[in-house]
């Protein structure tokens, strides 16, 4: 069976090709990608089907824009664009600008396109980012984060910023962790930082037994802090029904 026999049975087929199917022609078979796209285009392609074939298919890149273009592209669309198809960049970063992007496109911009790093910055300057947006920009695009650092630093970082900052960022490490000292960390921060940031586990322990450890924060020291594991063991409280359950239980045994 040739290819154009492979195609009339996949039209007669039931249900049909999906918008799915037909993308996989256009994109792998050649031979039947202007087929595929005239029928394409009878079954209404969606937003994300233009997307993908302006990214992925250059011979239609200008006509799925168009038609793009007709179906009003949401941010998300324009974003997927500006970041894979350098061509057609400017364009929909101007069409961006005209649908105010958000601080969260801003930050997708920021992050994945190097060329217009710079502008989306500004414009995230603008529109006052939040500590979440720094977080963000921190933790992702290291030739911002100083700058992202001290913006963070001027909108009282909370405990949670701090925390993240310390865990995925470390060459602020040092400067996140005396600032959460600062602040007065919980227990669930300092459980966090036992948990997830290995060279900081010891000093966030000792802390936390200081800090009126509940039986689950002693079980995190037990568990993760050898050097301290036998006085975390020391201050378990346990219930009577507890201690009941492992008498029985040893007894039981003999």
């Amino acid at each position: 069976m040739d290819i154009s026999e492979q195609w009339a049975f996949l039209v007669r087929s039931t249900p049909g090709p999906s918008n799915e199917d037909l993308y996989y022609i256009i994109k792998h078979v050649e031979p039947l990608r202007e087929k595929a796209w005239e029928l394409l285009l009878q079954q209404s392609p969606s937003n994300e089907d233009l997307s993908d074939i302006i990214v992925d298919v250059e011979p239609l890149r200008e006509k799925a824009w168009e038609l793009l273009l007709q179906q009003s592209p949401s941010n998300e669309d324009l974003r997927h664009i500006i970041e894979y198809v350098e061509p057609l960049r400017e364009k929909a970063w101007e069409l961006l600008l005209q649908q105010k992007p958000s601080n969260e496109d801003l930050c997708y911009i920021i992050q994945y396109v190097e060329p217009l790093r710079e502008k989306a910055w500004e414009l995230l300057l603008k529109q006052s980012p939040s500590n979440e947006d720094l977080r963000y920009i921190i933790d992702y695009v290291e030739p911002l984060r100083e700058k992202a650092w001290e913006l963070l630093l001027k909108q009282s970082p909370s405990n949670e910023d701090l925390r993240c900052i310390i865990d995925y960022v470390e060459p602020l490490r040092k400067k996140a962790w005396k600032l959460l000292l600062k602040q007065t960390p919980s227990n669930e921060d300092l459980r966090y930082i036992i948990d997830y940031v290995e060279p900081l586990r010891e000093k966030a322990a000792v802390l936390l037994l200081k800090q009126s450890p509940s039986n689950e924060d002693l079980h995190y020291i037990i568990g993760c802090v050898e050097p301290l594991r036998e006085k975390a063991k020391a201050m378990l409280t346990l219930s009577t029904k507890e201690v009941m359950k492992q008498i029985k239980a040893s007894f039981s045994e003999g």
